[in-house]
Formats: structure tokens, sequence, C-alpha cells
């Protein structure tokens, strides 16, 4: 399964490097705990509560709502 939308971080990057997001603008939760590379993690570990990102995502298959993270590209001004 894959999405691609808009997402409000809610929870930043943690340790184990997962970040918790809902979808923008409705409330679905949804934490990416994967990356397709290190650019992609690196753009979602810079990015503050609050802060609005384009992501394209594919499901990881362990969880409903974990997602492995395959483009990130912070949006400004939402």
């Amino acid at each position: 399964m894959n999405r691609t939308g808009k997402y409000t971080v809610v929870k930043a990057c943690n340790d184990h490097g997962a970040v918790t997001l809902r979808e923008y603008p409705r409330n679905e939760t949804l934490h990416v705990v994967e990356y397709d590379d290190p650019e992609v993690e690196a753009e979602l570990s810079d990015l503050d509560s609050g802060s609005v990102v384009e992501l394209e995502l594919r499901s990881t298959g362990r969880r409903g709502n974990a997602w492995c993270a395959e483009s990130a590209r912070a949006i400004d001004g939402l």
C-alpha cells in the first residue's frame, strides 16, 4: 500500500528514528519508522513539531499505521 500527501509533524524524530505525523488537514495519525535513503531521513529529522511535509509513503507491513518514507519535501507557509 502506498500513499502520497501532506502531513503535519506531531512529534519530531525521536532517538529511534520514528516521526509521528497527522494527515494534513485531516486528523489520521501515522508513524514513519523506516526510510528509503539517508537523505529522506535527514529531511524528516530536521523538522520540528507543527511543520508540514509532502511525503511519498509505503506501508511497512508490520502495523497498520507504520510507514516507510520514500521521499520528503518540507512545505513552507501552510
